[in-house]
């Protein structure tokens, strides 16, 4: 299986904290290190350590970038997580007791290749200001006891931003090659609380008004495929940019409709742990039953679906089946107060909506 937008923009930063955490291990060091003999070795441990911390918490600690030391702070028990997994992997637990100073040494360096990587990104990073923080950090790690800092080694340091600079380069490419001239999606607030937005594709064709309306329906019939692969793809790409800029996490509603139905297979590009918790699939719940094998295949691939109930009057107890989201109108569950308690326990949790969202 070819590897989802987002798994491959991750293997790239496994590559780019590894690029830096090879220098600062020059910068940052210890007396009598008996972890790692030579660089080979400190790569070696290094490497596995960074995959397993940018598997499971790339995504997680973006919040103190201002400020290296707080996000130092809050980050450290992840990548010591990251550590303790890679010592079970390699079954010698036993490692973080031996090489304590060692262990807290490739700790800092694995945390500072972290934060160099997520302050300069190139959503809303800042390389230059990133470049004097980085700076201020090395003299506050040189306040440690067991810390050896390099903090005036320019050579390195030089060095260090110059691959970050390049690095930034790479993603900016990377980025760049999801950008269409004429294809954008539009996210409109669809539910203030939870936030949820309905993603609408759209497009511009110049003179596009010039040509036979009919035959441009035709057409545009015979590539709602394509636009919903482009818009699912854009979907993903801006995801992945809310992500690293540590921007408020929405979820993104898609309406099932006639494309998707005869091809669930669109949907694919969602299949990766993080996207699924940001993407959602929204069926009318009237229309439950005309949608029941494509909503069983999207379930098994994993994602979830809100369903919307359009209605405000009293319905009786049993219109709902169980463990399900609906959206509905906030006259709806006036209407229907005494049904709640049911309701809840059987698993049916309501979405409010207000009539002029």
């Amino acid at each position: 299986m070819s590897l989802n937008v987002i798994d491959k923009f991750v293997e790239k930063k496994k590559k780019d904290i590894l690029d830096y955490a090879k220098i600062l291990e020059s910068i940052i060091t210890i007396e009598d290190n008996k972890m790692w003999n030579n660089k080979t070795e400190f790569v070696s441990d290094c490497k596995e350590v960074i995959s397993i911390y940018t598997d499971k918490f790339y995504f997680d600690n973006n919040v103190n970038r201002d400020n290296p030391i707080n996000y130092s702070n809050d980050n450290i028990n992840l990548v010591l997580q990251a550590i303790l997994d890679y010592c079970n992997k390699i079954k010698e637990p036993e490692r973080l007791k031996t090489y304590k100073n060692e262990t807290f040494l490739l700790t800092v360096i694995v945390c500072t290749a972290a934060y160099l990587d997520i302050a300069t990104n190139v959503v809303d990073g800042n390389f230059v200001d990133t470049k004097n923080k980085f700076k201020y950090l090395l003299k506050y790690l040189q306040k440690t006891k067991i810390l050896k800092v390099y903090a005036n080694d320019r050579i390195r340091i030089n060095e260090l931003f110059e691959i970050i600079k390049k690095n930034i380069k790479e993603d900016n490419k990377f980025f760049d090659y999801f950008k269409f001239d004429n294809c954008f999606n539009e996210y409109n607030i669809y539910v203030k609380e939870p936030l949820l937005y309905n993603v609408v594709f759209n497009y511009k064709i110049d003179n596009l008004e010039e040509f036979d309306k009919d035959l441009v329906a035709k057409v545009k019939k015979s590539f709602l495929s394509k636009f919903a692969n482009i818009s699912n793809n854009l979907l993903v790409i801006d995801i992945l940019k809310e992500l690293i800029s540590n921007k408020e996490m929405g979820t993104y509603l898609i309406k099932i409709d006639e494309t998707m139905s005869k091809k669930v297979s669109l949907l694919k590009v969602f299949d990766n742990e993080i996207l699924k918790k940001y993407v959602r699939i929204l069926v009318p719940y009237e229309q439950m039953s005309d949608y029941n094998d494509v909503i069983n295949e999207i379930e098994k691939m994993g994602i979830k679906i809100i369903y919307e109930y359009y209605e405000t009057g009293l319905v009786n107890i049993n219109k709902f089946n169980y463990d399900l989201d609906v959206i509905v109108y906030s006259e709806f569950i006036k209407n229907n107060e005494e049904n709640k308690y049911t309701w809840d326990k059987n698993g049916i949790n309501f979405i409010v909506k207000d009539k002029e969202e």
